[in-house]
């Protein structure tokens, strides 16, 4: 009996030592994978040439998908892989991590991965299962251009690198709202308001059109709404915009655009801020434009200056890459 005591007690302690060990391999394997993709980021900027910055592009998508397959992935702080950009949703159901690599001095192409955790139930007495859906972003901006109404899906992406997520206002609410950058061209900037919902599959769709946006720009007396997928702003590119989710206000605040010449209207490039403010406010289930908004005493409203010297500190505003 005393044997069999002590035989059970090592088959235990056996069992218990190789599931940590197990666990161990397991951590140093996922952290020296992040180490990698550590080192890989550094190639996407810094690299000499265009093939060499490709080249450790495939590597690094490949091991970013591996590393986003484990389910502790979806809590996991990335701030040390200098290019990744990662917007979580408030309840960690759903991360979105875009990056960009720049080529050439103005030729910006756009990745990234969707990561939705869902519970998967095993029989009727089966423990549950977590699992990451995992899904990769295939940039189309050439030939979606500024469509702000078309359906677009993971294999159809408008491009760019998200640096927030705003929270649906109610918990029933399922699609989000996408803040992104997209430096587009020498000349010219652009930053998108994208909508996005998950299925129940952990398949994301976007374009859903709950923005009611005024046509006008706020240029006419009475605004003229239309409901949009998304908004696309395009400015001057050698001046920066605002444009944010404020939980002060409750609303997403942007820089009011115009022209340099009223006669240029139709030239993107010549648009900059013009010190005032406009807004998106959640109201029955839309995002409706409000124009000119009163920010004074009630926000700290700046525009994002992106300056690559200070990558190192992982700052918001460090994730992009300037032109030289």
């Amino acid at each position: 009996m005393v044997l069999i005591r002590y035989f059970l007690i090592l088959i235990i302690l056996v069992s218990v030592l190789d599931t940590k060990a197990k666990e161990s391999d397991f951590q140093f394997s996922f952290e020296s994978k992040v180490d990698t993709l550590e080192m890989l980021s550094d190639s996407l900027i810094y690299a000499p040439n265009d093939f060499r910055k490709i080249y450790a592009n495939i590597n690094y998508k490949r091991i970013l998908k591996e590393v986003l397959s484990d389910s502790m992935s979806i809590i996991y702080n990335f701030s040390r892989v200098k290019n990744l950009s990662v917007v979580t949703s408030t309840n960690n159901q759903f991360r979105v991590y875009t990056w960009t690599l720049l080529l050439g001095k103005d030729e910006y192409d756009y990745f990234g991965f969707t990561q939705y955790q869902r519970t998967i139930k095993k029989g009727l007495f089966g423990s549950p299962k977590i699992e990451n859906v995992i899904f990769e972003l295939t940039n189309r901006s050439s030939s979606i251009g500024n469509d702000e109404l078309a359906n677009l899906s993971t294999e159809n992406w408008l491009g760019c690198v998200y640096y927030n997520v705003v929270p649906a206002p109610k918990k029933k609410d399922k699609t989000f709202l996408l803040l992104g950058w997209d430096g587009y061209a020498y000349s010219s900037t652009k930053k998108l308001i994208e909508t996005v919902k998950f299925n129940n599959k952990g398949k994301p769709s976007f374009g859903h059109k709950i923005i009611k946006y005024d046509i006008t720009h706020g240029t006419k007396a009475e605004p003229k709404f239309q409901n949009k997928s998304r908004i696309i702003f395009e400015y001057n590119g050698n001046v920066t915009m605002h444009c944010n989710y404020n939980p002060n206000l409750n609303m997403i605040v942007f820089d009011h655009l115009a022209p340099s010449n009223p006669t240029l209207a139709s030239v993107k490039r010549v648009y900059a801020p013009d010190f005032t403010y406009d807004a998106l406010l959640y109201q029955k289930k839309f995002w409706t434009y409000q124009k000119d908004i009163d920010v004074r005493n009630k926000t700290d409203v700046k525009a994002i200056k992106w300056r690559p010297k200070d990558i190192q500190n992982r700052k918001l505003e460090t994730i992009i890459p300037m032109r030289n």
